[in-house]
Order: structure tokens, then C-alpha cells, then sequence
């Protein structure tokens, strides 16, 4: 097991290994720094300790890998359609790795497919429920209409490129959008897909006083591709200094 961990490193690194500060993914993911820090370090809450949701990530570290941003993503999407607690989401992911097969199963080109088994355990977990007491899809003796996957999740599946089913980019804005975090570029910040060029320095030229038509003509892009550049760097000011 620990041997098939080493190949999976070896061919995932570069999108395993640690890329994000817990602010920066908090921006990418739209969520707070202390949720992106409860949700990979764990945290003390009323009842005593809580368990970190993604157990790929190493506690000791301060940095957050590609996947796990995804991860992020895609578990905050979940609570704000399903408005639903930590707990709730942290028992479907358990179930998810399960149901999916795969330890990065929010980051996985099967959640969607399979993504109506976690909506319903998300929705049907009983009360102080432990994630082992959990009943499997499998264990689910009536045949059950599962629910489909909220809009929110399935926006954001669809901004991803899978390679060998896992996550390998993400167009946080659409694929309609050139807007593209590749971890394999400018190490994961967000560029203008196909030129290298990253957001931060497209805005920081637009700050300088370089006006929306003359960087288009500079860049080889449409104005409105600029606009929509300078529109979504304004929003993420911890990833435009890079």
C-alpha cells in the first residue's frame, strides 16, 4: 500500500505537492482562510476534536496541493446548496472515497456519475450518526431515487479538465473563459490560457495606467477578455501580487 502511495506521488506530484497558502486557497475556493484551515488541520469544536476532512493532506504543512484546492471547491459548494454542517459533508467524503474509489474523491472525474450517492447520504444522515455507523450505497436494501447533484457542484465539475480522471485543471470562471489554474504553470497561479501571461501581471500593467485596449493589442487578446481578467484579478488580491 505504502509502495502504490509512491508511484501515486511519483505520477501526481505536480499536483500533490504543497502549491497554495491557506489564504490563497481561501480566495480561489471562496471561502474563509479558518474554514480552509479547519478543514485540513482538523479543529476543537464542542464536543471536542474534529477530524480534518482531507486526510491526503500532511497537518504539519501550510500549503494546500492542487487537488486539495479542488477538493476545497468542491465541499464548499456542496454546504452552500445543500446548507448542510461540516460534520454532514465530512461523512459523505468518507462514503465518497468509497463510492468513488479513489482518496481525492471531490477532485475525481467519477463524482459526477456517482455524485447522487452523496447528495442522498448528505441529505438522509440521521442524528449523531458516526461516518462508520453510515450505511454503504451498496448496503441500501430498497431501490432509491437518488437526488441529482446541486447546479453549484455540477458548474463547478464542469470547469475542470480531468487527466487520468483527477483533476489537472481549473477554469474558475468557465471554460468559456480563458481564465486557467494549471499546476503545471507558473505554479498554479492563475494565468491566461495558452499565454503564460499571469492575472497578476495583466493587472498590475492595468494599475501602472496601461489602458484595456493597448494590453489586448500587447497580449494578442480581445478586450473583453482583458476586462474580464482585471475583473476577476479585483476579487483576488491575494493571488495578483505573484
Amino acid at each position: 500500500d505504502g509502495e502504490a502511495n509512491q508511484m501515486n506521488n511519483e505520477q501526481n506530484g505536480w499536483r500533490t505537492q504543497p502549491m497554495y497558502t491557506f489564504a490563497e486557497a481561501a480566495q480561489l475556493a471562496n471561502v474563509s482562510t479558518s474554514t480552509v484551515r479547519n478543514w485540513l488541520r482538523g479543529y476543537t469544536g464542542a464536543g471536542g476534536e474534529v477530524q480534518p476532512m482531507f486526510s491526503t493532506h500532511d497537518r504539519n504543512v501550510s500549503m494546500v496541493s492542487f487537488l486539495n484546492l479542488i477538493e476545497i471547491v468542491v465541499a464548499g459548494q456542496f454546504r452552500k446548496a445543500l446548507h448542510v454542517k461540516y460534520q454532514t459533508v465530512l461523512s459523505a467524503y468518507e462514503n465518497a472515497k468509497e463510492i468513488v474509489g479513489s482518496p481525492y474523491p471531490f477532485a475525481h472525474a467519477r463524482l459526477e456519475p456517482l455524485g447522487g450517492n452523496i447528495v442522498y447520504i448528505m441529505k438522509n444522515q440521521p442524528k449523531n450518526t458516526s461516518r462508520q455507523a453510515m450505511d454503504r450505497p451498496e448496503q441500501w436494501s430498497l431501490p432509491i431515487e437518488l437526488p441529482p447533484l446541486p447546479n453549484e457542484v455540477l458548474e463547478t465539475i464542469h470547469q475542470i479538465d480531468y487527466l487520468q480522471e483527477l483533476a489537472a485543471k481549473w477554469f474558475p470562471v468557465g471554460k468559456e473563459v480563458p481564465i486557467v489554474i494549471d499546476p503545471r504553470k507558473s505554479t498554479g497561479i492563475p494565468t491566461v490560457l495558452g499565454t503564460g501571461v499571469t492575472i497578476g501581471a495583466l493587472y498590475e500593467r492595468f494599475k501602472a495606467g496601461h489602458k484595456i485596449d493597448y494590453l489586448a493589442r500587447d497580449y494578442k487578446l480581445e478586450s473583453s477578455t482583458v476586462e474580464t481578467v482585471i475583473q476577476y484579478a479585483l476579487k483576488h488580491s491575494e493571488l495578483v501580487a505573484a
